[in-house]
């Protein structure tokens, strides 16, 4: 069976964000930051998930294979309004 993934659109990302906050919630960052970063793929400019990956980021180890062109926290501190 062959899997795969869909993007997140501008209408989810709402709901995409609500996601990622349980993931933080439950301690699961790594998971967070993921869902972070696709609705920043989808909509750069996403405040509260800029927000949110970057206390993904710190709120534990990195577990997501991110490359390396990714933000880091400060990057996502300074792009926020």
């Amino acid at each position: 069976m062959k899997y795969s993934l869909k993007s997140i659109s501008r209408e989810g990302i709402p709901e995409a964000l609500a996601k990622a906050e349980r993931y933080r919630l439950l301690k699961e960052p790594g998971e967070a930051e993921s869902i972070c970063r696709d609705v920043l793929t989808a909509d750069p400019d996403t405040q509260a998930a800029l927000r949110m990956l970057g206390l993904a980021i710190t709120d534990g180890p990195r577990r997501c294979s991110a490359p390396a062109r990714a933000p880091t926290p400060w990057s996502c501190c300074s792009r926020r309004r």
